[in-house]
């Protein structure tokens, strides 16, 4: 899962990383339902920042900038650890390893 934010594409740590977060995610990019989450890197780890760690969404915040977490870039996570989502939106199924913030 890889985030925008001020000019920097950074990933979001698996530490934590559950429905409530994800479906946040979801939502933020327009699809209504979370498919399934992935933690480990399922989808390949990302390089450069890390910018979430021990995210912690309640599931009514729009948007993850919303959610708790430790503060923008404070992490002690390494990329083997980076979050996934894949979300639903009726028959269609989409990955969605960007958001914007």
């Amino acid at each position: 899962m890889e985030v925008y934010r001020v000019g920097t594409w950074g990933t979001i740590c698996d530490d934590g990383w559950g429905m409530n977060d994800a479906t946040i995610v979801c939502k933020q990019l327009g699809y209504a339902d979370v498919e399934s989450i992935q933690v480990k890197s399922y989808f390949g780890e990302g390089k450069g920042q890390i910018w979430l760690d021990d995210l912690n969404c309640t599931g009514s915040e729009t948007n993850l900038a919303q959610c708790m977490h430790n503060g923008w870039g404070s992490h002690d996570c390494t990329h083997s650890q980076d979050a996934g989502v894949v979300c639903n939106k009726g028959k269609r199924s989409r990955y969605f390893g960007m958001a914007r913030l």
